[in-house]
């Protein structure tokens, strides 16, 4: 195989290296998963300097971990040298643990931190029945927060201090963020408060994390003008498989108000495009929604379906490159949206995915439609969380809002 890839003179090398079993075999891994043939011949390049590197530091193939695959490449001069080590020795662990030649990658529960986590999140699951986005973010911040204090040491409640807390809060506020410092503080108290429950700290903990003043309804969301939205949906390449795959899911997000967790949730069962109806499974509403597809989102999904899909997987979207056919995730649909914004005049800074879900519900309620519609269509379960979209339908405000008085009124 090593002829079909490269010229005479390299596969002879690598048919006579003392590595020529693994690396023929690490050759056809990555002719199955689909790499391009470049990529094939850096993997392979850099998986045969890997080999003589172990070599002159005399460790077997079966001992390698992590941490040589990091020495291996923090060693080399040059962000894309670097780049490439670093993804072919992750490609070589990858292979090697399916072979069985190396022990799996260890859980994160294994470490004093992961474990202290698990039971968090488990807490967070079973008796507070947060959904998994929230309990995202939650064991991000505290996993965060012990390994500001512990690192790779072993937990020492005891050695928890009202000052360690103000310390991770303020590293949030030196961003100048207010939003970000809010949202860690927040989750740091939970974690706080459930260690208190625990018995395993006191209450003075749970005490330090400053507060952030909020108002409700205190600012607007943002939304795009109908120009720009207009423009976003125009910068997407609809004669490619990626292309269409891209706009299918920006117009779910736009035209249905879709959460981004909520796309990549999405399977084909979900979808009956004979009836119109798209399917949201219950998630952070803890119920089922039957919504109605627009045309526009109807005949989206019908091309995707129908011209780019031939996957078994039964995800709605799924990746056109490597790894080809598995479902897409949030952060690939997040920077769907961020470069779409990029192209988009006004709108270069905008990152969020949620700012397409306040257009949605904008858009409805200068349509005409009423708070209740909106909040069914959005999946809220209180009209309070809607209510924040009536400050953006300006025509309907100014024919309640009262005349300013002039001056000669006030002195009456």
């Amino acid at each position: 195989m090593f002829d079909r890839y490269f010229c005479p003179r390299v596969a002879a090398r690598l048919r006579a290296s003392r590595d020529a079993e693994w690396l023929g075999s690490f050759l056809g891994a990555l002719v199955a998963r689909g790499y391009a043939r470049l990529t094939i011949q850096v993997y392979l390049r850099e998986a045969e300097l890997f080999g003589r590197w172990l070599r002159r530091r005399r460790r077997a193939l079966t001992e390698i971990t992590n941490d040589d695959v990091r020495a291996f490449a923090t060693r080399l001069v040059g962000t894309t040298r670097r780049s490439n080590a670093f993804a072919a020795g992750n490609a070589i662990l990858h292979h090697l643990r399916e072979r069985g030649l190396i022990p799996p990658c260890p859980s994160p529960a294994s470490t004093p931190v992961g474990q202290a986590v698990a039971d968090y999140d488990a807490h967070l699951r079973d008796v507070a029945g947060l959904a998994e986005a929230t309990r995202l973010y939650r064991r991000r911040y505290a996993r965060e927060f012990l390994r500001s204090v512990f690192g790779a040491n072993p937990i020492r409640w005891t050695r928890l201090r009202p000052v360690h807390v103000r310390q991770f809060i303020g590293g949030y506020g030196q961003s100048g963020r207010v939003a970000a410092a809010q949202i860690a503080a927040i989750a740091l108290r939970s974690f706080l408060r459930w260690l208190e429950f625990q018995g395993r700290i006191g209450p003075d903990l749970a005490g330090a994390v400053p507060r952030f003043p909020r108002w409700r309804l205190a600012t607007l969301p943002p939304t795009l003008a109908d120009d720009q939205l207009a423009a976003l949906l125009d910068g997407f390449d609809t004669t490619s498989p990626t292309g269409r795959r891209d706009y299918a899911m920006a117009v779910c997000l736009i035209d249905l108000g879709l959460r981004v967790v909520e796309v990549a949730a999405l399977t084909l069962s979900d979808v009956d495009l004979s009836a119109g109806t798209l399917r949201l499974a219950a998630g952070k509403t803890r119920r089922d929604r039957l919504l109605p597809m627009p045309s526009r989102v109807r005949q989206a999904l019908r091309d995707y379906i129908c011209q780019d899909r031939s996957t078994p997987h039964q995800h709605l979207f799924v990746r056109h490159r490597l790894p080809a056919g598995e479902p897409v995730t949030r952060e690939l649909i997040r920077g769907v949206i961020r470069r779409a914004y990029a192209r988009v005049v006004g709108c270069e800074r905008l990152t969020g995915t949620h700012i397409l879900r306040h257009t949605m519900a904008s858009r409805l309620l200068r349509a005409g439609a009423d708070l209740k519609r909106i909040a069914d269509l959005l999946g809220h379960r209180s009209l309070d969380t809607a209510a924040i979209y009536a400050k953006v339908d300006i025509a309907h405000l100014t024919t309640v809002a009262m005349p300013w008085p002039i001056a000669k009124e006030v002195r009456r």
